[in-house]
């Protein structure tokens, strides 16, 4: 979590304070902590958020988990909450592994418009008001042979090669249905892998869908090691990867540190995986 407070003091007083305003958008601030015999709501102390002298100038929010319900769907009290911030004049970045045509889905043109995001676990990311977007990609002989090595892995899985967060790669033949249901995509939206690959690739999703991947994981990072991350998530079916360097949080550390943004951001909130 990128945590950056003036001075380096890390208490929750002074933000709390600033969020009292929106608490009946997020049910009288308080979410409920489940831990069997000694569940309880959760109260202020428990969120150790550090301590500004000053609001912080932007929030970065993750979308699953985070901001999302496990219905994965914004809510009307998140929804509040992040206008609530936009209101103050507080940049909002949504930081996502999720690729910007169902981020966009979720979030709603109007509302994606007004926040910074960072999409594909960072291959890509553009600040508020869109100033600063940047594209990390793949060489196209390093994507052809990851998507090589995913089939021979996981012949029944599902390998996605993202283009820059629309448009994609994927050699499984899927239903309009399908293909909408699984990636909020259309059938003109997708084509082989290996066109996808002459493109230009930012992103590969390796789905074994009832296969483990742990197998193709440990082979790319042996082969590939200095040329990708490899981000194996904890059901141990599906992984992601993107070009090395790449990562939320280093997306996040170029938009806080670039010499061009109209005002700097003093003081950072993030909440999130990865972040």
């Amino acid at each position: 979590c990128v945590e950056r407070g003036v001075g380096g003091v890390e208490r929750l007083h002074g933000v709390r304070r600033e969020f009292e305003g929106c608490e009946e958008a997020v049910e009288g601030g308080h979410a409920p902590i489940i831990g069997g015999d000694y569940a309880r709501p959760m109260d202020a102390s428990d969120l150790r958020l550090p301590d500004f002298e000053a609001f912080p100038h932007a929030v970065v929010l993750d979308l699953d988990g985070t901001l999302l319900d496990p219905e994965v769907t914004l809510r009307p009290r998140s929804r509040v909450a992040v206008e609530a911030l936009l209101t103050r004049d507080v940049d909002v970045v949504v930081a996502t592994a999720r690729p910007m045509r169902t981020v966009r889905m979720l979030l709603g043109e109007t509302l994606l418009e007004r926040v910074g995001l960072v999409q594909m676990n960072g291959v890509a990311f553009r600040a508020p008001r869109g100033e600063h977007a940047s594209l990390a990609q793949f060489p196209a002989d390093v994507a052809r042979y990851i998507a090589a090595l995913a089939a021979e892995h996981v012949p029944h899985g599902r390998v996605i090669a993202e283009i820059e967060g629309d448009i994609f790669g994927c050699d499984m033949p899927l239903t309009p249905e399908v293909l909408w249901r699984t990636n909020w995509a259309t059938p003109g939206m997708v084509m082989p892998v290996a066109t996808a690959a002459e493109r230009g690739v930012a992103k590969i999703a390796i789905n074994g869908i009832d296969q483990p991947v742990a197998a193709i994981v440990a082979r790319l990072r042996e082969e590939l090691g200095a040329q990708i991350e490899v981000i194996a998530e904890g059901s141990g079916t599906f992984a992601n990867v993107v070009p090395r360097g790449v990562s939320k949080h280093a997306a996040l550390v170029r938009l806080l540190e670039h010499p061009d943004r109209p005002e700097p951001w003093r003081g950072l909130l993030a909440f999130g995986d990865d972040i």
